[in-house]
């Protein structure tokens, strides 16, 4: 079955359940993942109800010009586009988020980075912590925390502009008015002084890919989303010697960083940060892979790897 001939006008109009099954195995037979969720989202958006009314109003034909969106959605996703590109928007954090190709796809373990930010602030007892997002992107990392604790300051930097057009937009989508973005790159050696305040909470997810390794990601990765947020174009641990360099100078007494890090980096993280005096440890992903690194300042360094 080709594009034609699943989504087809035709004198019997289409109601919205002959679309999910067509629409279901024209992705299957082009190994889409998840053809049944990747449709029913795609019609969701196009008829701007949930998944449940989708059902609730099986029978419901699709207007011309509501089959034309479809056809455009199915081609762009066969052609290996991100869903969440296609759909402008994705959830993380309970929070929804405009996307585009000029961020980085927010991704379910980046949750994790979060859920250890907010523990450590809960645990600290401060009412108002003072967060700092490096490398904000669609400024999921910095809205979500800024959610979390309504009387908290969030400074999200990023050196795209573009980027940081989406992060705003997001700000304002969620309601935030806790987070100032701004522009900034980290290997600027001003930067401790262009941030004029000292952090609680440091948080990034920064390019950690190494260049090397690019060619071989999922296409969804490799040709649509960011580069610049992927790679730092070397051997992916160029941020972690420039953090171990400068956090130090930004975080407050106590203070404590959260990271997220690339697939066996934990050990090569972890020494770059002790030969600059931070205690750090290790926790794994939902599937088990290290993936977070918090630290603070200590002048004995123990790295050990934690089960989360």
């Amino acid at each position: 079955m080709g594009l034609t001939e699943a989504v087809r006008n035709s004198d019997d109009a289409l109601t919205t359940l002959d679309i999910i099954r067509r629409t279901t195995e024209y992705f299957k037979r082009h190994n889409v993942d998840s053809p049944r969720l990747t449709t029913e989202l795609m019609l969701c958006e196009i008829l701007k109800c949930n998944r449940v009314g989708l059902y609730m109003h099986y029978d419901k034909p699709l207007e011309n010009n509501e089959l034309e969106y479809l056809r455009d959605m199915l081609r762009r996703r066969v052609r290996r586009e991100p869903l969440q590109y296609i759909l402008g928007s994705t959830e993380f954090f309970g929070l929804y988020f405009k996307v585009s190709p000029d961020v980085l796809i927010p991704r379910p373990e980046t949750e994790l980075l979060v859920e250890q930010a907010k523990k450590y602030i809960k645990n600290s007892g401060k009412s108002s912590p003072i967060i700092l997002d490096i490398g904000t992107g669609s400024g999921c990392i910095a809205i979500a925390l800024a959610n979390a604790f309504a009387q908290s300051s969030v400074t999200a930097i990023d050196i795209s502009e573009s980027a940081l057009v989406i992060a705003n937009e997001n700000g304002r989508l969620n309601g935030t008015s806790n987070v100032r973005f701004l522009q900034g790159d980290i290997f600027d050696n001003n930067i401790s002084l262009n941030l004029t305040e000292k952090y609680d909470v440091i948080v990034s997810n920064p390019p950690y890919i190494q260049e090397n390794d690019i060619a071989g990601l999922q296409p969804e990765v490799g040709h649509f989303e960011p580069l610049i947020a992927l790679t730092d174009k070397g051997d992916g641990l160029t941020f972690y010697r420039r953090f171990a360099e400068i956090f130090r100078f930004l975080l407050n007494e106590n203070g404590c960083f959260f990271i997220e890090i690339g697939y066996e980096q934990a050990d090569s993280v972890c020494e770059i940060f002790s030969v600059t005096d931070f205690e750090t440890a290790v926790s794994n992903d939902y599937a088990g892979i290290p993936r977070i690194i918090s630290g603070h300042a200590s002048i004995q360094t123990n790295c050990q790897n934690r089960q989360t």
